[in-house]
């Protein structure tokens, strides 16, 4: 999966699945612009392992979720890195509450966290691939056959899943005549290193394969479906989840499900 020559992006790339990802492209042959929100230290050190495979890196730093950072980072890749070929949408924060619960700051939060960011990201990047006739976009979904129906205590995660896999499906078509292939890398439960051994045994017991996944397995899919062995695929979900799916999820909600999944996002 060679990708000597190009340059990618990669949204909330300071740790966990992001970490995975932009080292994994760089270890493939890309340059990788580091996007961070608030881990300024973390991100750093994402650049360095990058260099430090002989391949160009920079961190930027911006809130993708607002309208109109999206194009301060495509500015700045093209000026520091050149066009930018691979796009990754990775960024996006879990949230576990039912509705009732959340209040009107947290729905957004979501929302534009794992939805509009894609967006945004998208749009900004969409002319310059479509000028060149190629480029590859990865949005980060959620691993169910089920984002259609109702989801208790994830349903702002999961209506905002569903949006990225819709938003996925339609670039995919949209984009086809222009070069541009679009797909979804949905992972299931991933051990990102972050979470306390009772929150890994919790979810654990819930994935058929008996263990979790590991970032570096989701950053694979990534890096095959932005290489030329995927050149025919456009549009399509890879679920990275070990058999697991988000429909079997618990459908209670008490304190220790809540303090074990709260905070977890990729930023």
């Amino acid at each position: 999966m060679k990708l000597v020559g190009k340059v990618a992006i990669v949204t909330g790339a300071s740790r966990g699945i992001g970490r995975a990802i932009a080292i994994n492209l760089a270890r493939c042959g890309a340059d990788v612009a580091v996007n961070y929100r608030n881990n300024k230290d973390a991100a750093t050190e994402v650049m360095d392992e990058i260099q430090a495979l002989g391949r160009r890196a920079i961190t930027v730093q911006a809130d993708v979720s607002a309208a109109g950072a999206a194009q301060s980072v495509l500015d700045r890749v093209d000026h520091e890195l050149g066009n930018a070929d691979i796009l990754v949408n990775n960024v996006g924060e879990f949230f576990f509450k039912p509705l009732a619960l959340m209040n009107h700051e947290e729905w957004r939060n979501v929302l534009d966290s794992n939805l509009s960011s894609a967006y945004y990201m998208c749009q900004a990047a969409l002319p310059g691939m479509r000028s060149r006739k190629r480029g590859w976009i990865i949005n980060i979904g959620l691993s169910t056959v089920y984002l259609v129906r109702g989801a208790p205590n994830i349903a702002a995660y999961s209506i905002a899943k569903t949006g990225v896999l819709i938003l996925t499906r339609s670039l995919a078509v949209e984009e086809a005549k222009n070069g541009i292939l679009v797909n979804c890398v949905s992972p299931g439960l991933i051990d990102t290193g972050y979470m306390p051994p009772e929150m890994i045994e919790w979810m654990r017991k819930r994935v058929p394969v008996g263990r979790l996944g590991r970032p570096e397995e989701v950053a694979d899919a990534v890096a095959f479906l932005v290489s030329d062995k995927a050149s025919y695929i456009s549009g399509a979900n890879l679920a990275v989840s070990g058999a697991y799916d988000w429909e079997d999820r618990p459908t209670t909600y008490d304190n220790e499900v809540h303090t074990l999944f709260v905070g977890q996002d990729e930023s």
